[in-house]
């Protein structure tokens, strides 16, 4: 071919594209095009249909010679080729529709833009997305998905830029497998429940795990008995304390919909036969991926249509005191117009973990975490690259401390296709640490467990943190941020019982606190059947070296009087003590004067001053040495002593 036809080829087609830019606004589309124009697109179109893409091209690029201004026949061919993953050909033919026709569907912008981000291009992306959104009249679904992608577009770079330190360790071969193992939680003494599935299409099988951490080592995973059945368990979340187990059953005879919660309790040791959770928590929709409150009282669950069609969003239901469940209640301020799943409450009662589809991520599913304040959940901030990548990440679990999260990989490396790994989590997404208070109720006269309402109040700001009723057992386990708390534990019949904890360094959260509440039955005929031992009020506190009672008092003193309105027939004694720093006649004055003030608020609060007395005995009575600080504190102390009226 010699040079001068060359010069030729190329001068016509210079000419050509100068014809179709010169005449953006001449072109033609199926409204205005003639007749045989229609039926060749009809034809083409046709081809397109019956997926026979080979054929649709020619009749389309045929289309073009005969009219290269029917701008449809560019379009056609740039999502034929787009679906062919050709990018560059259909980037072609979409900019060849623009070129001539730069107003007529903004939907190419879209195509274009959705290509760009697939090339990882954002610069592109940023260009005709922002085309886009400038057109009037734009579909409130095509605005939202346009300004996703635009979000993806911005924060994708920014987070490839600014990685966070990610180094996930496999939890190795006692809880990984060749088989599947995933969506994990993990109770507050380290036991990890987790979904395993076996085999393969109508084959599988999703039981439920279990595994202790002893030290650094996982005991070997082994199914939850009697909840395993020849049917499928997964997505499941256990409780703090470990006696809760909530998880997700689909396709049994009395469910409510396609998917609903069941739960099962472990009582003596042994888990019950699980129930379904029941209305109105499952409803004819999809429910699934429970995650329980540290203290029971409430479950995050995901629902979505039936079957689990539909936009799946986060939603809350409430333990009621008749241990029914609220009508669950969508959380507003995290669920998008398209998919959150996954919820993972930390027991700091504040800080949540989801997945989701609907913020800027990094593609797919991302790891967020918000956090409560004030009552309403705030902004989502994404987990961060290389946490979050473009495949799908979810269902995220952390422990009590908060320095360790867990999550499913099928990362190069591990034994199956999902293993479960361990990593530390940035500091920007670590919850509150918690304590516990491990504790049983015990009926003081003959030691036996009863059951009794405990109650846990932050001093600082007079809110009751948890307030559960003790079963049979008289067993309990309740969560603690750091923070000065007042822990009380009430019986009809019984006189209460208070215990302090100071929980403000963060070598508390070190260990449980073990505890004994011993609560005093009320009824005594003779005075050999009085109540001997002094209750100690452990949460009445004075100023230093001063007979006023400080604001914190107030919830003890409510206690207090709460009991005496209740039971008339109390003739109570308050005892003041100090220990032995200064002169003892100093301390007894002052352990009097403590005294008093109390009798004198329950005097002010409406209480006959017949049913009250008072004594001092300064530093006399020490329950411990006082040689240290600690013995110090525990030997100032009120106490209240019941009298025979």
């Amino acid at each position: 071919m010699n040079q001068s036809y060359i010069l030729l080829i190329v001068f016509m087609f210079q000419m050509a594209s100068c014809a179709i830019n010169g005449q953006e606004n001449n072109y033609t589309t199926p409204r205005n095009a003639g007749k045989k124009t229609i039926e060749r697109y009809q034809k083409a179109y046709n081809y397109t249909i019956k997926n026979d893409y080979d054929s649709a091209i020619k009749a389309f690029e045929k289309l073009i010679k005969k009219d290269p201004f029917f701008v449809n026949s560019y379009i056609q061919l740039g999502y034929i080729y787009e679906s062919q993953d050709n990018y560059d050909k259909a980037v072609f033919y979409f900019k060849k529709s623009i070129n001539i026709a730069p107003d007529y569907n903004p939907q190419i912008y879209m195509a274009l833009g959705r290509i760009a981000m697939n090339q990882g291009n954002y610069t592109e992306v940023e260009k005709y997305l922002t085309k886009l959104l400038t057109f009037d009249k734009l579909h409130s679904n095509l605005v939202r998905i346009a300004k996703k992608r635009l979000g993806d577009a911005r924060f994708r770079p920014w987070a490839k830029n600014n990685p966070v330190i990610f180094e996930p360790v496999n939890l190795g071969e006692n809880i990984n497998s060749k088989y599947r193992e995933y969506f994990p939680s993990i109770t507050l003494e380290d036991e990890l429940v987790y979904t395993v599935l076996f085999g393969k299409g109508n084959d599988a099988q999703e039981d439920l795990y279990i595994s202790k951490k002893e030290g650094e080592v996982w005991s070997p995973g082994s199914g939850i008995q009697n909840v395993n059945t020849i049917d499928n368990e997964g997505a499941q979340c256990i409780s703090a304390d470990g006696k809760l187990l909530v998880f997700t059953v689909c396709n049994r005879r009395e469910d409510y919909g396609s998917c609903d919660l069941y739960f099962s309790r472990k009582i003596n040791n042994k888990w019950t036969t699980p129930k379904n959770i029941g209305s109105p928590v499952n409803s004819k929709d999809w429910e699934s991926q429970p995650s329980i409150t540290a203290n029971g009282n409430a479950i995050f669950f995901v629902r979505g249509g039936a079957k689990g069609q539909g936009n799946k969003d986060l939603y809350i239901t409430r333990l009621k005191h008749d241990n029914t469940w609220t009508v669950p209640e969508p959380i507003t301020e995290l669920n998008t117009l398209d998919n959150e799943s996954s919820p993972c409450i930390h027991p700091d009662g504040k800080t949540l973990y989801f997945s989701s589809d609907g913020y800027p991520g990094m593609g797919g599913f991302d790891l967020f975490v918000s956090r409560k304040d004030e009552g309403k959940w705030g902004e989502p901030r994404n987990l961060g690259y290389p946490i979050n990548t473009i495949d799908q990440e979810e269902a995220l679990a952390v422990n009590r401390k908060g320095f360790i999260a867990y999550l499913a990989s099928d990362r190069e490396g591990g034994f199956g296709s999902l293993d479960i790994y361990g990593f530390k989590l940035p500091d920007y997404a670590r919850p509150d640490p918690v304590t516990y208070v491990k504790g049983v109720t015990i009926d003081a006269s003959n030691n036996m467990p009863l059951s009794a309402q405990v109650e846990i109040v932050n001093l600082k700001t007079n809110k009751t943190l948890a307030n559960v009723k003790t079963k049979a057992d008289g067993a309990f386990t309740i969560c603690m941020p750091l923070g000065e708390y007042a822990l009380n534990a009430t019986k009809n019949g019984y006189l209460f019982f208070s215990a302090n904890y100071n929980l403000t360094e963060v070598k508390s959260l070190d260990k449980a606190y073990k505890l004994e509440a011993r609560l005093h039955p009320i009824e005594f005929q003779t005075d050999e059947d009085r109540i001997k031992e002094p209750i100690v009020l452990e949460n009445i506190f004075f100023a230093s070296a001063s007979a006023i009672l400080e604001k914190e008092s107030l919830i003890e003193l409510a206690n207090l009087k709460a009991l005496l309105d209740k039971h008339p027939e109390l003739h109570i004694r308050i005892n003041g003590h100090t220990d032995n720093v200064g002169k003892p006649e100093t301390n007894l004055n002052l352990s009097i004067d403590r005294a008093n003030a109390v009798v004198q608020y329950l005097i002010d609060e409406g209480i006959s001053k017949d049913r009250l007395s008072s004594m001092g005995f300064g530093e006399t009575k020490p329950r411990y040495q006082n040689d240290t600080k600690i013995g110090r504190a525990g030997n100032r102390r009120t106490e209240f002593e019941v009298l025979n009226q």
